[in-house]
């Protein structure tokens, strides 16, 4: 009997982490889970480490998934610097979870940045927008708009992926547009770096909460997409954000 109450810890735990984000998956380029972070130094859960330098003063608060950034729309963001791993020739899938409090950027900027690679030549920049208040995807030179409706001041799950030109969507795992015809995706000739919380063009600072942000290098499948929507960084159970407990992104940095 001894044994099982042993076993039974050990295959909690292991079934826990089993469920968690592949982190050995050689398409997975870049993961943010937020929920370790060193001074200014977010780290990448890929195995390319990617790893992200915090901008201004973001919070770390509790997230979908353990912890979650909470960005001030206007100077916090993320920024990766370039490898090549992170551009993107023929395919590419974006995710995060955000809980927005705006789908417009500063000043009325029509778009609001969660994740961007490049302006001229464009790997990929994921918004939500105004006024379709739904999430814009450009890449290549290219770019469209989803049909689904994202709530505000809530937790949702957004995604997006370039395959043979077609720009697919998803928001809370239910595909809400596929629109062929865009331009290819333009490799190696992008060597500008990553951001979370803003894109290059400037004014489309993010404002509101960002987890879990993941991009492969491949298009993933609508199975696989709603099996990551579901997972965390070590398959936590989710969390609600009206329980969130806040600290400034000062008292982090005097951590050590």
């Amino acid at each position: 009997m001894k044994f099982l109450f042993i076993f039974l810890p050990l295959f909690m735990f292991t079934a826990s982490f089993a469920n968690a984000a592949d982190q050995t998956d050689a398409s997975l380029i870049l993961y943010f889970s937020f929920d370790e972070i060193d001074r200014d130094i977010v780290p990448d859960h890929s195995q390319y480490a990617n790893d992200g330098t915090i901008a201004g003063a973001p919070e770390s608060v509790t997230g979908k998934f353990g912890n979650a950034l909470k960005l001030n729309g206007e100077t916090d963001w993320v920024e990766v610097p370039h490898a090549d791993i992170l551009s993107v020739e023929e395919t590419v899938t974006v995710m995060a979870w955000i809980n927005a409090e705006r789908h417009m950027g500063p000043n009325s900027q029509r778009w609001q940045g969660i994740l961007s690679k490049g302006n001229a030549p464009r790997s990929y920049s994921f918004y939500t927008e105004s006024p379709s208040e739904c999430l814009h995807l450009s890449a290549g030179g290219s770019g469209s708009v989803c049909t689904g409706k994202i709530a505000l001041n809530e937790w949702q799950h957004v995604a997006a992926h370039v395959e043979d030109g077609v720009h697919r969507y998803w928001l809370n795992g239910e595909n809400v547009g596929d629109f062929p015809g865009n331009n290819p995706l333009p490799g190696l000739e992008d060597t500008a770096s990553v951001l979370v919380g803003k894109t290059h063009e400037g004014q489309r600072e993010f404002l509101g909460l960002i987890d879990e942000v993941r991009i492969w290098n491949r298009a993933l499948s609508e199975d696989e997409i709603i099996q990551e929507m579901e997972t965390g960084h070590v398959g936590l159970t989710p969390v609600d954000a009206r329980e969130k407990l806040a600290t400034t992104w000062g008292t982090l940095k005097s951590r050590k």
